[in-house]
């Protein structure tokens, strides 16, 4: 909870009423309001109140289904919006000739009560081997109701998996015979819906499809829905796949599969793959490791941090911070010259995660980077590793341009506690942006109780707060 009108009047009232016992209230302080957020943000929401910078993290790159996609562009005109129907009509829309119309209706019967979808039961799962395309927006203006499902094209199949998703386990055994029927278009749907359902039952199916089946995109399919079952028991098919299979998106999808599942003995398999041909497997792997937390992924990441391609080696980097091995600090450090900010970045935040003095240096150089995200990211990251050498430069920052990188800024001078920020913190609070002064003022309550009375004036603090909070009525 950020700190409002009561925190400012109790802090500023104790520091104009009696400054001589304000350090033992300024102990109680809470943690900063709100520190900016990592730069790419796909599988974690934006920064918390009351929580440091969350992590940068990359894109895990999954299946089209994971994918954050902007908001779609107001429904077409041409197309209204389908209003409440009886499920009996739906169910003949099913069979329409449009192709359109069939996905409407199957995506218009998912978001309707699992009563009525089990009317629609044999007509959706025939409509399983429909695989013709047509525009995802379609459905997805007017229903999001699982956002994960949002893509730019679809076809009826794929919202018929969708809907059939609300039967859960008690459309599991047709759904495996399709599986292992003739129809390919038809299996990859089939495994789409078992990866919704989630079902530990599926997993031997749908290891044994991702191992025989001669269809790239039932492969591609079967390994996403292992991702989503997280069952250890398919580590070595998922591992056998990652290594050996002939179409990267199926090598990408296991190595995101073994990631979720996040069992060691993935471990040996995500590091061959981060040789990989494909870069978007190799990216893939290294958020895999990343996902794993397990130190025999250092060596490989060591290795993609250096990758030709910047999408690996931003994946790189955040998966060294994500394991938080001191052997990580020195490629870290090196990456925060990388010609990408977005490496660079992630580069900060793994360093922040690991909390080695040895990386001040580079953090600190990183406080003068031309990209503003870097530039908080580092403040971040000095915050979080609490050495005083980054003193210096995070008082210089205090003054930077944007005012993320100075919020900041003062909350890792808060978090580090030196004496010798209390007078810039003090200036802070004169910051034309609000959370810049609600961080200095938290800040400089962490500074005081550690001996910052003795580097400023008291008068002067006391004047600074009193005009503060008539700032902040």
């Amino acid at each position: 909870m950020r700190p409002r009108t009561s925190s400012w009047i109790g802090f500023a009232g104790m520091c104009v009423g009696t400054i001589a016992v304000l350090a033992p209230g300024l102990a109680q302080e809470k943690p900063p309001p709100e520190p900016a957020a990592g730069p790419r943000a796909a599988p974690l929401p934006p920064a918390s109140t009351w929580k440091p910078a969350t992590a940068p993290s990359p894109s895990p790159g999954p299946a089209p289904v994971l994918v954050a996609r902007p908001p779609l562009p107001p429904f077409p005109p041409s197309v209204p919006a389908p209003q409440e129907q009886d499920v009996d009509a739906l169910i003949r829309q099913l069979s329409a000739v449009s192709a359109t119309e069939r996905a409407m209706a199957a995506c218009e019967l998912g978001r309707m009560r699992a009563l009525d979808v089990e009317r629609a039961r044999e007509e959706l799962l025939a409509l399983l081997t429909d695989g013709t395309e047509v525009e995802g927006r379609l459905c997805r203006d007017w229903h999001n109701r699982w956002n994960r499902a949002r893509w730019d094209e679809s076809s009826p199949g794929r919202e018929a998996a969708i809907a059939l998703e609300e039967l859960g386990t008690g459309v599991l055994d047709p759904l495996l015979d399709i599986l292992g029927g003739e129809d390919a278009v038809g299996r990859e749907h089939a495994a789409f819906a078992l990866g919704l359902i989630e079902s530990p039952r599926a997993s031997e199916p749908l290891a044994d499809a991702l191992e025989r089946d001669g269809t790239p995109a039932v492969r591609a399919r079967s390994a996403w829905a292992l991702g989503m079952i997280e069952s250890p028991a398919a580590v070595d098919a998922l591992a056998r796949a990652v290594r050996e299979d002939e179409d990267p998106r199926t090598r990408s999808q296991a190595a995101w599969a073994l990631g979720m599942i996040e069992d060691v003995d993935g471990v040996p398999a995500l590091n061959v793959a981060i040789e990989d041909d494909d870069a978007e497997v190799r990216a893939q792997a290294a958020w895999g490791l990343g996902m794993i937390e397990h130190r025999d992924g250092v060596a490989g990441l060591r290795q993609a941090i250096r990758d030709p391609d910047a999408s690996v080696r931003a994946q790189a980097a955040w998966a060294l911070g994500m394991i938080e091995h001191p052997a990580a600090v020195m490629p870290l450090s090196e990456a925060m010259e990388d010609e990408s900010a977005e490496v660079r970045s992630q580069a900060a935040w793994g360093l922040g995660m690991i909390e080695h003095a040895s990386a001040v240096p580079a953090l600190v150089e990183g406080l003068r980077d031309q990209d503003a995200e870097v530039r908080s990211q580092a403040a971040w990251a000095l915050g979080m590793i609490e050495s005083r050498d980054g003193t210096p430069g995070l008082i210089e920052a205090l003054g930077d341009p944007d005012a993320k990188v100075r919020s900041q800024a003062a909350w890792a001078l808060g978090m580090i506690e030196d004496p010798a920020a209390a007078e810039a913190l003090m200036e802070a609070l004169e910051d034309e942006d609000p959370k810049v002064q609600e961080q200095a003022m938290w800040a400089l309550g962490m500074v005081m109780r550690s001996g910052g009375f003795d580097r400023v004036d008291r008068r002067e603090l006391a004047e600074a707060l009193r005009r503060a909070l008539a700032r902040n009525p």
